[in-house]
């Protein structure tokens, strides 16, 4: 191509074709039957053979049949030569006069290759086309116009998909039936097929694809291309990662299950932590490592025979001995009778030596010796003292004397579950099956309890995994493939089905209506006329009412498509009941309160338990725990008095009154008040004749050292609302709902695992959350899209379009503003018609708008318009006709450029045309600031048989770039044969012509810009080099 304006400049002819690499598919077009009934041409020839004399029939020699299809981009006018953009395609000779392909005629999904024709693509699908069908008669190689039997052309739009679409064409010499569809290729989709979506489970994602081409992310994975691994539920994010679903690896200085437990300093030993590598010490314990016992008493108790212990200084210690005892531990005892140390009703007699015991009659030794004091019974045995021995009470895990023998509890089969059983030092160990849990494996694991199975699947237990029942229309192991719901078609009545995500839509006509058109649509239900004055109607739109207490999940389980759930925004104890504009209040059971239902009444308040008893909240309801005493039970209900005394029931314990001069605190023995059980808890019991008295051991009063003080739960260890319920040394927290942790200091993460979508913030509360939506969003988990349409806010019949925390109005013609409230402009009137203000239509080849009354048209020369002259008197060819009022007549100066042009004329005008007076012509060499020369060379051998230089020109006229040029300055173009080079055309451009058009009318001039060359030869589409 060479462009000259003043200076010349030579480019090499190129050829750009630009892969799409993000979309792929094809066209196919599948023939079902050919009806020629004569075996003629287009041109009314025979295809073979004479006509018969007698009945005007061609031969019996039927013609060799073949199809080509062209198909291009869309065209008002279409072209039948020219280069078919979007592809071309053709059959070899499949049949004579008449035939069809029955497989394809009875089922249009099967594969049949015979009469099929592919034309893939690797661009964005446009879903407009423009078809041409040619049937052809197959003569020894020869391809002339002269072989047509039959054309069909077709303008359209079809959208990507399996259905097919079936076309009967009938000519005047032939018909034809055939099928079309567009197709994506494997892993792209979307209604231009440029949807990429390939299924992947690698390190660069985890994820399928839905029907839709959307990523859906595999169980343990989330993030938009599913690479972010859900970690083990409840681990601490801030302090712990994973790199694959359900881990929960610490960072540097944590530890636990879930990370949330700190590393304290290293070699600390009673202490405890917060942040990593603290050492804070525990109660009673100090120095750098928590390593110094503060409180050896408490901790070792090494006073002996009642001794009171002090501490001094850490790890160390003085006793306080009673009377008859010294030493540093109390251990020596200086007044030996003082312990009653002889048994059976012995007396004690002091010696130098320590003491003698006189045996009373049938007892001899030199004292009682209790062989369970040096705790012979080990693992947790009871030590029962008999008569000059004693005996073990042993755990069932332990055997033996002393309970020393490891008994093999895997012998009594305990384990249910379980591949094996593994008898330990103490107990033993079950392998469980995978889904069964628990010390003896009998707790079943639900492997259902996560709901794995999606789209309302039905989840079924298998003994170590699990199987997904799935409704009609879904498959996948977790029910996550969903078929087609357009396939097979759901709707009525004729109607066209639309897939969607996850549902479908039927397009009714005006006189069905229904989720699938099938009931016959009341066109009186809503009566839009009011009053008998005439004024605009704006038909209001039916907007379902927003609940903001259920999420719509589609099924086909259902006449309606949809499931409605709860959303359980108001927990396991509220009811939740909608209110307007996405808000919502939650109605309590019994027992709970707060916005949530999350709060459970505390019953405690004010204290029910009387006598110093702790009080535990229930749901409406508590319990009392009391003090040892007040439980209203009779101590003296198992008789404990013996030899005939009388029981009295007092607080925690009893007081016999013996009879007969009997003693002891159950009347049975005659010599002493005291015995080994006289004294609970470790408490010390001393003789005083006609009575006895405990000293009882540190955290335990009473008479017989039986009610222990509840001084662990003085200091209200429990934080938040917790109760203490504790008795000794001991305490433990009853925590409040919301909280957990030994002293109920930690606050329970609600909004683990994420529970608010849409970008909403969860806010964690006290056994409660709460979603605070991004714009755009409400509801108690921010699903809900607010519709901005609700309030119908666009005028005067525009559309209203909902965005995400906004809204879009179409405006109408002659509309515009956010809310199309604006009036932009009024009518023009052209050639007898009316058009709106902003609208655009052509003229010949000429764009004309109409701007607020004014009629704008581009300003190029279109000249006389090329056409064929009518054949054989069967009438003008419809390929290019001329305008309503004009015929094609001969004209004899048209200028062949490929042979043969005798067809061609051009369409007569009521006038003649104006003389040309310019000195800007092709083959010239003039050349100015309004005149422009460009030379086009073609390849001849690609150039289509009858092409004249004014079908050229003509086309050169109908670019768009052409009318741009000529926006405010009339252009007009003029071509001619090259004089140097007969391959070439040579072309000049005026752009100050005047015009005697109405429309056309300037005589401004104005400058040609530098046009790029491939514009002119690329932007319309209907050259060809």
């Amino acid at each position: 191509i060479i462009f000259r304006k003043n200076v010349m400049f030579k480019c090499a002819t190129c050829l750009t074709y630009c892969r799409v690499s993000q979309s792929s598919g094809y066209f196919e077009l599948q023939l079902i039957a050919v009806q020629n009934a004569n075996g003629e041409l287009s041109d009314g020839d025979c295809c073979d053979g004479e006509r018969n004399t007698q009945d005007l029939r061609c031969s019996s020699d039927e013609c060799d049949t073949y199809f080509r299809v062209c198909l291009k981009e869309y065209q008002t006018d279409v072209t039948t030569t020219g280069l078919c953009i979007y592809g071309s395609g053709s059959t070899n000779v499949i049949g004579g006069n008449s035939f069809q392909f029955k497989s394809a005629k009875n089922n249009q999904n099967r594969n049949n290759d015979g009469g099929k024709i592919v034309i893939p693509f690797q661009f964005a699908w446009p879903v407009s086309y423009t078809l041409i069908v040619e049937a052809w008669d197959w003569d020894n190689g020869t391809h002339s116009e002269d072989l047509l039997i039959e054309r069909s052309v077709r303008k359209e739009r079809i959208n990507p998909g399996d259905d097919r679409q079936t076309i009967q064409y009938n000519g005047l010499t032939a018909s034809f039936e055939y099928s079309i569809r567009v197709r994506c290729d494997e892993n792209y989709y979307g209604s231009k097929c440029n949807k990429l979506c390939r299924p992947r489970n690698d390190w660069h994602g985890h994820y399928v694809c839905d029907q839709f081409g959307n990523r859906g992310c595999m169980e343990g994975w989330m993030g938009t291309y599913c690479t972010t691994a859900i970690c083990k539920q409840g681990c601490n994010l801030l302090q712990g990662v994973c790199s694959a679903p359900g881990e929960c690896t610490c960072t540097y200085g944590w530890q636990g299950p879930f990370c949330d437990n700190c590393l304290p300093y290293p070699g600390c030993v009673h202490g405890t932590c917060v942040k990593p590598w603290q050492c804070t010490c525990e109660k009673n314990w100090g120095g750098l490592l928590c390593e110094k016992d503060l409180n050896y008493c408490g901790t070792n108790k090494p006073c002996k025979n009642g001794g009171t212990c002090m501490n001094t200084e850490p790890d160390e210690y003085n006793c306080a001995c009673p009377d008859g005892y010294s030493g540093k531990n109390c251990e020596i005892a200086e007044h030996a009778c003082v312990s009653n140390p002889c048994a059976n009703g012995g007396t004690c007699h002091e010696v130098p030596s320590g003491f003698e015991c006189h045996c009373p009659a049938g007892w001899a030794g030199p004292t009682y010796t209790d062989e369970c004091a040096s705790n012979p019974c080990a693992q947790g045995g009871t030590c029962i003292d008999m008569e000059n021995g004693f005996e073990c009470l042993c755990l069932p895990q332990w055997a033996g004397k002393t309970c020393q023998i490891d008994v093999n509890e895997c012998m009594g089969k305990p384990c249910l579950n379980a591949y094996s059983c593994k008898n330990l030092i103490g107990g033993y160990h079950c392998a469980c099956f995978r889904g069964w849990a628990g010390q003896n494996c009998d707790i079943s694991q639900n492997s259902c309890a996560s709901g794995p199975c999606r789209n309302g699947g039905r989840c079924h237990t298998l003994l170590d995994s699990f199987m997904c029942e799935c409704p009609h229309g879904y498959t996948g192991t977790t029910c996550e493939v969903q078929s087609n719901p357009c396939s097979p078609n759901p709707c009525q009545n004729q109607a066209q089905c639309h897939s969607l995500m996850d549902d479908f839509y039927c397009a009714c006509s005006d006189d069905f209506e229904g989720k699938t058109c099938s009931e016959l649509k009341d066109h009186c239900k809503t009566n839009p006329c009011e009053g008998s004055s005439l004024s605009l109607v704006v038909p209001s739109v039916l907007i379902p009412v927003i609940d903001s207490c259920t999420v719509a999940v589609a099924t086909n389980g259902t006449q309606e498509g949809v499931w409605h759930i709860s959303s359980n925004v108001c927990g396991p104890h509220g009811r939740c009941i909608s209110q307007p504009a996405g808000n919502f209040t939650c109605s309590c059971e019994p027992g709970f309160t707060g916005t949530y239902c999350h709060e459970n009444i505390n019953d405690c308040v004010p204290p029910p338990c009387k006598n110093g008893g702790t009080c535990i909240d229930g749901i409406s309801s508590f319990k009392c725990f009391c003090p040892d005493g007040w439980e209203d039970v009779n101590e003296c209900s198992r008789n404990p008095c013996k030899n005939g005394g009388r029981c009295v029931n007092l607080l925690n314990h009893f007081y016999c009154q013996c009879q007969d001069n009997w003693k002891g605190k159950t009347c049975h023995s005659r010599e002493s008040q005291c015995d080994s059980s006289t004294c609970s808890n470790g408490g010390t019991c001393f003789d005083h004749g006609d009575t006895f008295r405990c000293t009882c051991l540190s955290g335990w009063v009473g008479s017989t050292c039986n009610t222990a003080k509840n001084s662990t739960c003085d200091s209200n260890p429990c934080e938040n609302g917790g109760t203490c319920v504790g008795g000794g040394d001991a305490y433990t927290c009853i925590c409040k709902d919301g909280w957990e942790g030994p002293t109920c200091a930690h606050n329970a993460n609600d909004c683990n695992p994420q529970p608010c979508y849409n970008g909403g913030v969860c806010v964690d509360g006290v056994n409660w959350f709460r979603c605070e939506c991004a714009p755009g969003f409400a509801g108690p988990d921010c699903r809900i899209n607010i519709d901005e349409c609700q309030s119908s806010p666009c005028a005067y019949g525009s559309t209203c379009v909902d965005e995400i925390n906004s809204f879009l109005c179409v405006c109408p013609l002659g509309r515009a503003g956010p809310h199309c409230q604006e009036w932009i402009g009024k009518a023009c009137r052209y050639s007898g018609l009316q058009f709106p203000h902003g609208s655009r239509w052509e003229e010949e080849c000429n764009t004309c708008q109409c701007v607020n009354g004014i009629v704008r048209c581009s300003k190029v020369r279109c000249g006389r318009r090329p056409c064929l002259l009518q054949r054989g008197g069967a009438g003008p060819d419809s390929s290019a006709p001329c305008p309503r009022g004009q015929e094609c007549v001969e004209h004899q100066f048209l200028t062949c450029f490929a042979k043969p042009c005798h067809q061609w004329g051009v369409c007569s005008t009521p006038d003649p045309p104006p003389p040309l007076h310019t000195q800007c012509e092709p083959n010239s060499g003039y050349l100015d600031n309004s005149c422009a020369r460009i030379t086009l060379i073609f390849n001849r051998d690609k150039v289509p048989q009858g092409t004249t230089v004014e079908n050229i020109c003509s086309e050169l006229r109908y670019l768009p770039i052409a009318q741009t040029l000529a926006k405010d300055c009339t252009l007009l173009i003029l071509c001619d044969l090259s004089y140097s080079n007969s391959d070439a055309v040579e072309v000049a451009m005026v752009s100050d012509y005047p015009t005697s058009a109405p429309h056309l009318q300037s005589l401004s001039c104005c400058h040609l810009p530098m046009i790029p060359s491939y514009l002119l030869l690329t932007s319309h589409g209907r050259l060809q080099e």
